[in-house]
C-alpha cells in the first residue's frame, strides 16, 4: 500500500449505541456492526461540516471504512418504546401525516447495548491527519448513532501506518486474546456475489439522503 495512505482508529464503547440505516421516523433501527453513517457524523461533527454540506461529505465518502465486532462484546438490540404526544390535551398533540388529525405518535427505537465495536478509517496521509486533529480538538460534539449515546471511551485512537498497527490496537483496547478473531466487514462492489447493499454513505444529512454501501464479511 502506498505510503501516502494512513488510518486512523476509532473504538465505538458506550452503555448503548446506534448504526441506523434506513429508519423511518417511527421505526428506528440498528444494525449490529458500526454503521459508515456513524463513522461520517462523528467526523463531521468534529471537522465543523454543516448536515446539509454534501460537498464536504463527498469528500468524506471517499474515505475507505473497515466495520469491526469484537467477539467477547457483541452486544444485544433492546427496543425503546415511545410515544410522542400521550397524555396530553389534543392542542398539544402532532399532527397526523396528512395534516388533519391529532394523534398521539408512537415510535419503536432500537439500540445496540454492551457492544463493544470498532471502524478503521483509511485515506491519504493529509486527509486522515486533519481528522486526527478534528477529533482530538472537535468543533462540535459527537455521540454514537444517536445523542443518547454518549462515548464511555474515547472514540479516536490514534494514527496508523498499516490498517494491521491500527487493529492491534484496536484489539487490545476490546481485551481479546491472542486467537480471538474480530468479525471484520469490508467495503466491496455492489456486483459482489457476496455483497450486502444498505443505504449509509451520507450525501446530505439534512434531507437524510443515503448512497448505499456494499460489504461483506471477511
Amino acid at each position: 500500500m502506498s505510503s501516502n495512505i494512513s488510518h486512523a482508529a476509532l473504538f465505538f464503547d458506550a452503555p448503548m449505541v446506534s448504526f441506523g440505516v434506513d429508519s423511518k421516523f417511527d421505526q428506528r433501527d440498528t444494525l449490529t456492526f458500526p454503521s459508515r453513517s456513524v463513522v461520517s457524523g462523528l467526523i463531521a461533527a468534529a471537522m465543523g461540516i454543516p448536515r446539509g454540506d454534501s460537498v464536504r461529505l463527498a469528500e468524506l465518502a471517499e474515505l475507505a471504512v473497515v466495520s469491526i465486532v469484537f467477539p467477547n462484546a457483541p452486544g444485544s438490540i433492546e427496543e425503546d418504546f415511545h410515544t410522542i404526544g400521550g397524555g396530553y390535551p389534543d392542542s398539544m398533540k402532532p399532527l397526523s401525516a396528512d395534516e388533519h388529525k391529532k394523534n398521539t405518535i408512537v415510535t419503536s427505537r432500537y439500540y445496540l447495548t454492551g457492544s463493544r465495536s470498532a471502524a478503521i478509517v483509511s485515506g491519504s496521509s493529509e486527509q486522515i491527519a486533519r481528522i486526527a486533529s478534528a477529533m482530538r480538538d472537535p468543533v462540535w460534539g459527537g455521540w454514537i448513532g444517536r445523542k443518547c449515546c454518549i462515548p464511555a471511551t474515547p472514540v479516536f485512537q490514534g494514527v496508523f501506518q498499516t490498517e494491521d498497527e491500527a487493529l492491534k490496537q484496536l484489539r487490545t483496547l476490546a481485551g481479546l486474546d491472542d486467537g480471538d478473531r474480530p468479525r471484520i466487514f469490508r467495503e466491496c462492489s455492489p456486483t459482489d456475489p457476496e455483497a450486502a447493499l444498505y443505504p449509509d454513505i451520507p450525501v446530505d444529512f439534512e434531507s437524510r439522503e443515503f448512497a448505499p454501501r456494499a460489504l461483506k464479511e471477511v
